[in-house]
């Protein structure tokens, strides 16, 4: 996992990526954005249980924090 960031409008918006096991940053993958439910935040459901899941199944995965 590494932690990044993005700019919605003029929000800076905290996300974590998540990478499948032996991940080559010379390949490429099939990318899935993970979205909270919304009084949640990327480290509950969208990134400890989906993403994570999701990126051991093969996905690169973006899991957020809400900017509203």
């Amino acid at each position: 996992m590494k932690a990044v960031s993005f700019k919605n409008r003029n929000v800076d918006v905290a996300a974590n990526l998540y990478f499948p096991e032996g991940f080559d940053a010379s390949r490429q993958y099939p990318t899935i954005i993970c979205a909270h439910p919304i009084s949640s935040c990327k480290e509950q459901t969208s990134g400890a249980i989906y993403a994570a899941r999701l990126a051991k199944m093969g996905y690169v995965t973006l899991a957020f924090d809400a900017s509203f």
